[in-house]
């Protein structure tokens, strides 16, 4: 069973208890492959869930989950509150500025950055730079776009806006992130949509959600709360649901001509 543990460590959480609830009530009967999981929803990481539980019955897989589900309670790190905003006499908050820079200065591997509005935010992104250059780290940025008039044609639009969000935002050229934008934005009218999250995910291990853009004002000056949850289940679940988006199509990439 260390095996099967082992092959799970990846999954998230909130995915593994859902998966015991189903097992143990008789939704999701055993023994369990690719099909029955895409079946009942799970879709993320099934290869991985498949390799630990395929062959078992009902009693071996709730055994494989419990233990599994044991040992991240006991090594997962308590979430640190991340606020921008009036200190408090009490408070024990981490800074977002400090925060952000840490989290991209210590990048190795991979950025996943979701985000809302940028407004010259080349002090908060300098860092990020800094990383892809010195260790090739490789970088994802899924960034709103207005939603498109019905005059307009969807490659002028792109180019329009990603061109401006490059030059006050990341002014320092090469190497660029891959830019991703919500295809929905591209059909003019109702129901209008916009990509609102705003979060950050290093080298799948580490996992920043804040109410906070990416702007001087959200990083320095308004009253903003996050979490910084340095927790590889997390981060990797939450880092798949943005991928996700790319395999399923939902989002596009703009390449600058």
């Amino acid at each position: 069973m260390t095996a099967g543990r082992a092959s799970l460590k990846n999954v998230g959480t909130t995915v593994l208890v859902a998966l015991r609830d189903a097992i143990a009530s008789g939704l999701l009967r055993t023994p369990i492959d690719q099909a029955s999981l895409v079946g009942y929803g799970i879709r993320h990481q099934v290869e991985a869930i498949e390799r630990a539980l395929a062959g078992h019955r009902t009693a071996a897989c709730l055994a494989v989950l419990d233990v599994a589900l044991a040992e991240r309670e006991d090594r997962r790190p308590a979430p640190e509150l991340v606020w921008t905003g009036p200190d408090v006499p009490v408070g024990t908050a981490r800074d977002t500025a400090v925060v952000l820079r840490s989290l991209f200065e210590g990048a190795r591997e991979s950025v996943l950055l979701a985000g809302y509005s940028f407004d010259h935010a080349e002090d908060v992104l300098a860092p990020l730079h800094g990383a892809m250059r010195s260790r090739d780290v490789d970088v994802r940025f899924f960034i709103d776009i207005p939603q498109i008039e019905r005059s307009a044609a969807a490659d002028a639009h792109l180019a329009r806006y990603f061109r401006k969000f490059l030059a006050e935002s990341w002014p320092f050229g090469e190497p660029r992130p891959r830019l991703y934008y919500d295809k929905r934005a591209l059909a003019p009218g109702p129901p209008f949509c916009s990509l609102h999250a705003k979060c950050v995910v290093v080298d799948g291990a580490r996992a920043f959600v804040s109410s906070a853009n990416f702007t001087q004002r959200g990083q320095e000056r308004n009253i903003e709360v996050g979490v910084l949850i340095e927790d590889p289940s997390f981060a990797s679940y939450l880092a798949g649901q943005w991928l996700g988006l790319i395999d399923a199509r939902i989002v596009g990439e703009y390449t600058p001509a």
